[in-house]
């Protein structure tokens, strides 16, 4: 007696093959197309979190840029160790000059902004600011 769904490619099953409808597998195979109310159902959290059975699918909102343009900065410290007597920093990028740090030896520092506290500091130790 020949064995029923021998000389046919599908078994009686139909085009899917599998007696279990389209589950797409094991796991989270399958999440997109045969669980799709349970996945949209999940919530606006991120799949780790597991709110629902399967957590949030899709993306989340949007990223805006910065809207502010932070200026390259230095410190009077850092100018005093690369530098010995003049300072271009608007040739290297740099747009203001803070005060934070000591300086002992006078400088001529070409830059495009500063700030109160590094001009006393500088003038003090006998150097000056160009812009």
């Amino acid at each position: 007696m020949a064995k029923k769904g021998r000389g046919s490619n599908t078994h009686g099953h139909g085009t899917h093959k599998r007696g279990r409808g389209r589950s797409g597998g094991a796991g989270m195979a399958g999440v997109k197309d045969a669980r799709w109310m349970s996945t949209i159902k999940g919530g606006k959290v991120p799949m780790g979190a597991r709110q629902g059975k399967f957590g949030h699918f899709g993306k989340i909102g949007f990223t805006r840029g910065s809207l502010t343009k932070n200026p390259d900065t230095v410190n009077l410290n850092w100018v005093e160790q690369h530098f010995d007597k003049k300072a271009d920093l608007t040739e290297i990028g740099i747009e203001k000059l803070l005060g934070t740090g000591k300086i002992s030896k006078p400088l001529t520092i070409k830059v495009r902004s500063w700030s109160k506290r590094a001009e006393e500091k500088l003038i003090a130790a006998g150097g000056k600011l160009e812009q």
